[in-house]
């Protein structure tokens, strides 16, 4: 241990200690070549190598980040030197304190967690960009310093942060994505689990970390006193009196701490947006409240806000109409996003961006990437509207019919489509859809439940447990093609897709489906489907490539039902 007053290599004078760890301390230092410049000097035992070496790898990130900064979040690491017992790393010193200090007053005020979640949103994604992850984002990890400086719009040039980021030791690399450590209290269901992370655990330890700046309390840890893993709806509760947040960023939090990543958000970039239309609704809410102070005021206030919510509606019609008109791509995808961030609860902007991705009868992942943020962002207040079950059955046959994604590696990327429709449907069969229609409640069931089928078979297949799943798959495809046949609403794809799954089913699970059904019944469906494919009018190139796809698949599919009923005979 240096003492008070020691000169480190004839340049850092020890002036007292500051910090201590397990096998290290931390001393604030002068430096005498850099004008008395305040430097912070860590002091690591060499008596774990291990530990040793783990610092020394992490001042070589830090030092690279630091270089790449325009935001000034990391600390400079200055110089890095060593002897047979001791390893020194010498860094610029922090004039603040720890965020987990600060909280121990109690919660921070909304401004100042919009403030902070700007900031630690715009350093996460400057991470992310470099090609981490970061996967240790707590209170304890973040230094409030003292400046003046404000958050300003994510990507803009250079500003003072009002914070820093002082560990780096779980820091793992994205293409990797191998867990190292974390904190329990802030730790996301992958971490814990030893799964493989990427930028949206990042999501949720800073929702986590919201969640602790929001009421003054840590989170639950995932375990509970039985050893039983907590759901994320248990681990951030909050109370009657965490009065300090609003609804909009209680909504941002427990969006961010969703157990399942695929409903976080996407990127800090969208987090970031999320909170800064929190803050534009804030400043509102604060101007409305000034207004009131006096009665005039408050009758011009809400005379104000009536011409304002009639301004915006109809300026949304004018996005929507605009857009129907366009036969520009570009502009009618753009028209129909303003309107859904003008006014995110109704659905008509929403439809008409799913029958825009339709056109070109491909929906790509970039397509995909922005009706996802779209509906995850704005998820709550849409579950209100009454049409949201329609929404969830159209977006469920978007990505049903219409998916691209995995046809690059192959010619039938049916099984990942019906994948990533299922949670739709899921969302759909309601008794609000069987208001709207009967037979897309109906259409719906049978989506979702050929959609689980295929989520699950493989799973059940290696568990030996998928004896009693091929009973209702076989109805599902005889319902799936009676519905065909009936609508006169369904377009050439739809049909198409409908009956290339159907033949495809009986090529693969005929042999399952030979215990149970007789060989009648499922060349029936088979000779039924073969006929409705050749009767469909094909218009486009997609079309009849699909179309052609399908006939190539009626041998394989006969020679699987003479292989299944061939011996029974």
């Amino acid at each position: 241990m240096l003492s008070q007053g020691y000169i480190l290599n004839n340049r850092y004078r020890i002036e007292n200690i500051i910090g201590r760890g397990g096998l290290s301390v931390v001393y604030k230092a002068t430096d005498l070549e850099a004008n008395g410049a305040v430097r912070a000097v860590k002091e690591i035992s060499k008596s774990c190598k291990e530990m040793a070496e783990s610092a020394k790898q992490e001042s070589i990130l830090i030092k690279e980040l630091y270089e790449h900064d325009k935001y000034n979040f990391f600390p400079n690491i200055i110089q890095r030197t060593e002897n047979n017992s001791t390893l020194y790393i010498v860094m610029d010193y922090i004039d603040g304190a720890s965020m987990n200090s600060l909280l121990k007053s109690g919660a921070f005020s909304q401004n100042m967690i919009i403030e902070y979640g700007k900031e630690i949103c715009s350093v996460m994604q400057f991470i992310h960009d470099y090609g981490k992850i970061y996967s240790d984002m707590k209170p304890d990890n973040i230094m409030i310093i003292n400046n003046t400086g404000s958050a300003k719009r994510l990507g803009t040039e250079k500003r003072s942060g009002t914070l820093k980021l002082i560990d780096f030791g779980a820091v793992v690399q994205m293409e990797s994505g191998i867990p190292v450590q974390y904190t329990p209290e802030y730790a996301a269901p992958e971490q814990f689990r030893a799964e493989r992370l990427d930028r949206r655990t990042d999501i949720f330890n800073i929702g986590a970390t919201l969640y602790h700046m929001a009421t003054g309390r840590k989170p639950l840890p995932v375990y509970d006193e039985n050893k039983k893993l907590r759901p994320s709806s248990e681990r951030f509760p909050f109370n009657s009196k965490d009065i300090k947040t609003d609804v909009s960023v209680k909504k941002i939090i427990r969006k961010c701490v969703e157990d399942n990543p695929a409903k976080r958000f996407r990127s800090c970039r969208d987090l970031y947006s999320a909170i800064e239309k929190t803050e534009k609704h804030s400043q509102i809410k604060i101007t409305l409240f000034s207004a009131s102070a006096t009665i005039l005021s408050a009758l011009i206030c809400a005379f104000s806000y009536i011409r304002y919510v009639q301004q915006e509606n109809i300026e949304y019609e004018r996005f929507i109409t605009t857009a129907k008109k366009s036969v520009s791509y570009e502009e009618k995808t753009e028209l129909y996003k303003n309107a859904i961030n003008l006014q995110n609860k109704r659905t008509e902007a929403y439809f008409g961006l799913i029958e825009t991705y339709k056109e070109d009868l491909s929906f790509d992942e970039n397509e995909s990437y922005d009706i996802l943020r779209l509906l995850t962002v704005n998820s709550e207040e849409l579950k209100k509207n009454p049409d949201y079950e329609l929404l969830a059955f159209e977006t469920g046959k978007l990505y049903w019919y219409y998916y691209d994604y995995g046809t690059e590696h192959s010619s039938d990327n049916s099984a990942t489509r019906m994948k990533a429709s299922a949670e739709w449907f899921s969302d759909a069969i309601s008794e609000n859809l069987r208001n709207i229609s009967e037979e897309k409640y109906q259409m719906a069931r049978i989506y979702h439940d050929i959609g689980n089928f295929h989520s699950e078979i493989q799973k059940l297949v290696i568990e030996g447990d998928d004896t009693d799943t091929y009973t209702e798959y076989w109805q599902s495809l005889n319902e799936m093609s009676d519905f065909a046949e009936t609508s006169s609403a369904e377009t050439e794809i739809v049909l198409l897709e409908t009956y290339r799954m159907i033949i495809n089913s009986l090529a693969i699970y005929t042999y399952k489906f030979a215990s149970f059904i007789p060989e009648e019944d499922i060349r029936n469906l088979y000779y039924k489907t073969r006929k409705s494919t050749e009767s469909v009018i094909t218009t486009t190139e997609k079309t009849k490539d699909l179309k052609q796809k399908i006939r190539k698949a009626y041998q394989i599919t006969e020679d699987a039902i003479e292989r299944a009923y061939g011996g029974r005979k």
